[in-house]
């Protein structure tokens, strides 16, 4: 799809939200709006493949598909659509005027709707989906990142989990990844945390072994966010620990196939390789900049140990980062859930068992009672967002 055709539609788009504030229904300057926004989209549809359009605003970017338009600039109606519950739009091809003018309408009256001040985290993600409802048209759909507020457990994270896998290959080939790519994947999940009533439904099931870096990865940001909730973070911090929790293993991208599953012991030297992945992980996130400060320093410490030992090898005495903390023990937790070619799942007993013992020593102590309070909290059917609770 051309992207120079895409920002054109996009600043049509600007124009008519803009011109129907102004106007009055009935007057003939929104009807012309509406009009240059249908034409400018079937020209987009034109050039597109299947399955059409599909576009997700992100703050000040905007991402077709999975890449970020970097020709746009500034495109401050992306971050104003997404405080109304507009967060993903999506068109196919033959889309009739009727149906672009009930989502402009409706993004206007929403857009006139909301209030000045900025949204708080719940508002967002959670207590302003029955003021935004996602709406779903014969051709066009727009809402939130995460489709359905009453089917959250029955997410199979297909999409973002395609995506992620394109991260993984992305950073193995071109030594990179992409920011908003990855921050799109994060959106989805934290969505999907905010409104499920049990978050260990939504971890992902392993069902191919080549498939585990990308699974794995995927569940600790599930886990990582809805720690990090618990933990009462900010809304842009909880996203900072997601995104770090989906990038920390990257570096393994590098490590072969092989060693990553072989069924045996590692030797000496296949273990010498596996261990280079945090420093390897941290080069591809700093290389590839946008925003990836955290999530570096999380590939790197996220083998060090609450009490000073773990790898790399520290220096220098110091503390690790507080969102390296959340995503070691989600990291742990996930892993061992998990079968893998050298070794059978644990059970949840044992894993609680290991998780306890291990506070104060490889675990901060506090991470871990809120992580078990959370897990304990989740078997009685509260949410995960909930107040923390020590375990």
């Amino acid at each position: 799809m051309s992207e120079t055709v895409v920002i054109e539609f996009l600043t049509s788009l600007g124009q008519a939200l803009s011109s129907m504030r102004l106007y009055s229904p009935g007057h003939p300057a929104r009807t012309e709006a509406v009009e240059r926004v249908h034409i400018a989209l079937l020209e987009t549809l034109a050039t597109a493949g299947d399955p059409g359009l599909r576009l997700t605003f992100l703050g000040d970017d905007v991402v077709l598909g999975d890449r970020r338009l970097r020709d746009l600039g500034r495109w401050s109606w992306g971050s104003q659509l997404a405080a109304v519950g507009v967060e993903r739009l999506e068109v196919v091809r033959g889309v009739p005027a009727a149906e672009v003018e009930s989502f402009l309408t409706e993004a206007v009256r929403r857009l006139e709707a909301a209030p000045v001040r900025p949204a708080a985290a719940s508002e967002v993600a959670g207590g302003g989906e029955a003021a935004f409802p996602s709406v779903r048209l014969p051709h066009l759909r727009f809402g939130r990142v995460a489709e359905s507020a009453h089917e959250p457990e029955s997410r199979s994270f297909d999409g973002e989990l395609q995506r992620v896998g394109a991260l993984l290959e992305s950073a193995r080939v071109d030594g990179t990844v992409e920011a908003t790519v990855a921050a799109a994947v994060v959106q989805a999940v934290g969505a999907a945390v905010q409104q499920s009533r049990n978050l260990l439904r939504l971890l992902v099931p392993l069902k191919e072994i080549d498939q585990y870096s990308t699974i794995h990865s995927m569940n600790v940001s599930v886990l990582s966010i809805g720690l990090a909730e618990r933990f009462g973070y900010g809304r842009e911090d909880v996203h900072s620990v997601g995104q770090a929790a989906l990038l920390h293993d990257v570096g393994k991208s590098l490590v072969p196939e092989e060693i990553l599953n072989k069924p045996g012991s590692l030797t000496p030297a296949e273990w010498g390789i596996v261990k280079r992945h945090p420093a390897d992980g941290a080069r591809i996130l700093f290389r590839s900049l946008d925003g990836l400060g955290v999530a570096a320093v999380v590939a790197y410490e996220h083998h060090m140990t609450w009490d000073g030992g773990g790898y790399p090898e520290r220096r220098f005495a110091r503390a690790i980062h507080p969102a390296t903390r959340l995503v070691q023990v989600c990291d742990v937790y996930d892993a061992l859930r998990t079968r893998r070619p050298f070794r059978g799942p644990w059970s949840e007993e044992r894993i609680v068992a290991h998780l306890r013992a291990g506070a104060g020593e490889a675990f901060s102590p506090d991470t871990v009672d809120l992580f078990l309070g959370m897990l304990e909290s989740l078997e009685d059917g509260s949410v995960a967002g909930s107040s923390p609770t020590s375990g």
